[in-house]
């Protein structure tokens, strides 16, 4: 070991330091000037799988853990915090990254790195220490999925109503301050009680899926499609006029009226139709009276033979 860990003010022998090391869960490896390791603690050993034998004696820069950052970057050169800290003296603040454990798998490891220096302050080397990511890790994707599925329809994977309302809601502000068209379109399926009373629920969800499709393919990239509740969908058109909302409703009602239904290796005898109901946005306008506009279109659509487009 090197001669800062060999005694304290009150003689502490450097086994005892060793012994304190690897009772913590964290990994912990020192490397002298040449970045050679020269200590290697049983918490290093859980998270990397390599026991001490395997790593002693080599330098990091033989890059046997494969460090790379999020980016996917290799970690060694000249990126490596712990040549910066053998070099230059710098500490590094905590840093994710991602090591190749024995067996060949990625482990995300938050480290930092410190030099190590005598009383006199001659550089002897550095220390990295690191802990195992994995659980942040897992909790961020799983705080991920569980936002996701608080914003999606399960059935469409469409939005649902509640997070098409708050896009809308913060579209529409920006709208009005920046004074910028802003369009909504309302659809809903035309008979689709028939469908499932006559093929049974089954089949009308495939027929809500297949038109979910349908309608996201033909917006726009910058368009939200929502279901917003049953066989009614919602699309928020930003920055477009009534207009050119008609005309995008009028392929949408067209594509649906094309589409047909192909489910358990068969074509359904179903000829879906929707109808669409469009508005845009009024300078002093609520989302509410927004939103019942454009279904008081979709309602003229309806009571007009459904299968088309009204405009508010």
């Amino acid at each position: 070991m090197a001669k800062p860990m060999e005694d304290n003010a009150r003689g502490l022998p450097c086994d005892i330091y060793k012994a304190i090391l690897d009772q913590t869960y964290d990994g912990v490896y020192f490397v002298d000037n040449d970045r050679r390791i020269t200590y290697w603690n049983k918490g290093a050993q859980r998270i990397s799988g390599y026991q001490p034998e395997e790593m002693v004696s080599f330098r990091c820069s033989d890059d046997r853990l494969c460090h790379i950052d999020t980016e996917g970057r290799g970690m060694c050169s000249p990126l490596c915090p712990l040549s910066r800290a053998v070099n230059n003296g710098q500490s590094t603040a905590q840093t994710r990254v991602y090591l190749k454990h024995k067996d060949g798998r990625r482990v995300p490891v938050d480290l930092v790195s410190s030099p190590i220096s005598d009383p006199e302050g001659k550089r002897l080397g550095a220390v990295q220490i690191f802990r195992d990511a994995s659980i942040y890790e897992e909790e961020a994707k799983a705080s991920e999925l569980l936002s996701k599925l608080a914003a999606i329809d399960p059935l469409t994977e469409l939005l649902n109503r509640r997070k098409i309302e708050m896009e809308l809601d913060l579209e529409l502000k920006k709208s009005k301050r920046l004074g910028l068209p802003l369009s909504l379109i309302f659809c809903d399926l035309d008979y689709f009680k028939q469908i499932n009373d006559k093929y049974g629920h089954p089949v009308g969800d495939e027929v809500l899926k297949g038109v979910s499709r349908q309608l996201q393919a033909g917006t726009r990239e910058y368009d939200r499609v929502a279901r917003y509740g049953g066989e009614e969908f919602l699309i928020m058109l930003p920055q477009t006029k009534a207009e050119i909302a008609a005309e995008i409703a009028e392929r949408l009602r067209m594509s649906v009226e094309r589409w047909r239904l192909i489910h358990q290796e068969k074509l359904w005898p179903l000829n879906i139709t929707i109808s669409l109901g469009v508005a845009e946005m009024n300078r002093d306008e609520t989302l509410d009276s927004l939103i019942d506009r454009a279904d008081k279109a979709l309602y003229r659509a309806k009571q007009g033979g459904r299968n088309a487009v009204y405009v508010s």
